[in-house]
């Protein structure tokens, strides 16, 4: 049964608590199963307590989705400490797939369940100075359009978790062995150095 207790000035029922809960429930249950009769039936108040802080599930979601982004952020700008550039994209495409399969329910919340939660939490995120596909970018810096290669590459990792998410028993290969494989595939000119051509034994 859902409480009736009110939110009084007393009892204060903090938004960092709603999100708390409505995360748990996300995690174990995926996102489905969320709603604001749940949560307050979670959190011991009343449902009309939470839209003093929430204006319904699709706010809590963006909420979350913010949350999980930056975190999602973190992870990767952990490894901007590596000062070899392709070392540096190479971790950090490890750690955006290492990302999403830890934390699946929240990954799919950010990416996989509503266009309307990205693009909003994309641009809260790009408002405050960044976002995956920025990180990426200027990890690129050095190679050419990298705008357009670090978006090639964020499709190719979303793929990549995704799959794994979705259908685990179609690769054949580990992961890791997919990130490095596509990797190759991707930043030849950068993982290779130029050959140098000998002069033609004709030319002259």
């Amino acid at each position: 049964m859902v409480s009736s207790k009110p939110h009084l000035p007393n009892q204060p029922l903090l938004r960092s608590h709603i999100l708390d809960a409505a995360r748990a429930i996300v995690v174990r249950q995926g996102f489905d199963a969320l709603s604001m009769r749940k949560l307050a039936e979670v959190i011991g108040y009343s449902p009309a307590s939470l839209y003093l802080h929430f204006a319904g599930r699709d706010a809590i979601a963006y909420a979350l989705c913010v949350e999980g982004h930056a975190q999602l952020l973190e992870a990767l700008r952990v490894h901007d400490c590596i000062a070899e550039p392709v070392e540096r994209l190479r971790a950090m495409a490890h750690a955006y797939v290492k990302f999403g399969q830890a934390h699946p329910e929240v990954y799919r919340l950010i990416f996989m369940q509503n266009p309307a939660y990205t693009d909003d939490a994309f641009s809260d995120m790009a408002s405050a100075g960044e976002t995956v596909l920025s990180v990426l970018t200027r990890t690129l810096a050095l190679v050419h359009d990298p705008a357009a290669r670090a978006g090639t590459l964020w499709a190719a990792l979303h793929g990549i978790v995704s799959l794994s998410l979705t259908a685990p028993t179609v690769f054949a290969a580990p992961t890791g062995t997919l990130i490095d494989e596509m990797l190759n595939l991707y930043l030849p000119g950068v993982n290779k150095k130029p050959v140098r051509r000998r002069p033609s034994a004709t030319a002259g």
